[in-house]
């Protein structure tokens, strides 16, 4: 957790990814006012603020502890934690909702924390979880200069790739789970970019940031410099990234 903790203090605070991600989640699941729900991974907060507006009791947890100091100063009606996902401190059938932003594709253990999410979840509960890619698969369809030199720069990692997180399968961790009613879907998101600068900064704001720092020094310089002069020649450049919203229901009457 080293990373989020370093990254914590400017994590979607650049541009408003995570939020605009989670903005768009809360509207499609329409939570009721009144339920009980879990932010799992929660980072800055980006779901605890919707589910807040939304008349929502919160139980924000992320393995971050300034992650979670950050979050307690932003939200303090919040119950906000420094919990594992693979070892959540909850009794069994606690959540109305679970949600996840962007964290399932990265854990050390997606198996360990969706059963734990499962566990946690009251019967008849729902689940949300997002995370990167469109849900066909396919390639983003918008031309975009920092994809393109993450691509170029891959071969300057140690391992050769600059790949973090594991090595899971969405589709195949959600239907053979417990769960039912299991469905993807993709979500947009398009975000006004003023400058070269601002990339690279958002760039090394959040997890991919440790491709960027995982770079020989003098690469990562080069490669600052070439963002800049092709962010410098797309006016108006727009960010525009993709994502998969998984849901799933557990069953009425499982434990």
């Amino acid at each position: 957790m080293a990373h989020f903790d370093g990254v914590a203090d400017s994590y979607d605070q650049i541009l408003p990814f995570f939020g605009r991600f989670a903005e768009d989640v809360v509207r499609r699941i329409d939570p009721a006012p009144g339920i009980r729900a879990l932010d799992l991974a929660a980072g800055r907060g980006a779901f605890t603020r919707e589910l807040l507006g939304r008349g929502c009791e919160v139980v924000a947890v992320d393995g971050s502890p300034r992650m979670i100091e950050l979050l307690e100063r932003d939200f303090p009606a919040v119950d906000a934690r420094v919990l594992d996902a693979t070892r959540l401190d909850f009794e069994s059938g606690t959540f109305d909702l679970i949600v996840c932003g962007f964290a399932i594709h990265i854990i050390d253990d997606p198996g360990a924390a969706l059963a734990e999410a499962v566990r946690v979840a009251k019967p008849g509960a729902h689940l949300t979880f997002t995370v990167p890619g469109r849900a066909d698969g396919a390639p983003d369809p918008w031309p975009d200069p920092l994809v393109d030199l993450y691509a170029e720069y891959r071969r300057f990692q140690a391992d050769g790739s600059g790949r973090h997180g594991n090595d899971v399968e969405e589709s195949e961790l959600f239907e053979q789970s417990s769960l039912i009613d299991v469905a993807a879907v993709t979500l947009e998101v398009a975000l006004p970019v003023p400058d070269g600068e601002t990339y690279w900064r958002w760039s090394r704001s959040h997890g991919s940031g440790r491709f960027i720092d995982g770079l020989p020094a003098d690469k990562r310089a080069e490669m600052h410099a070439r963002l800049l002069e092709r962010v410098a020649a797309m006016p108006e450049f727009v960010l525009r990234r993709s994502a998969t919203l998984w849901t799933a229901r557990k069953p009425d009457g499982s434990v």
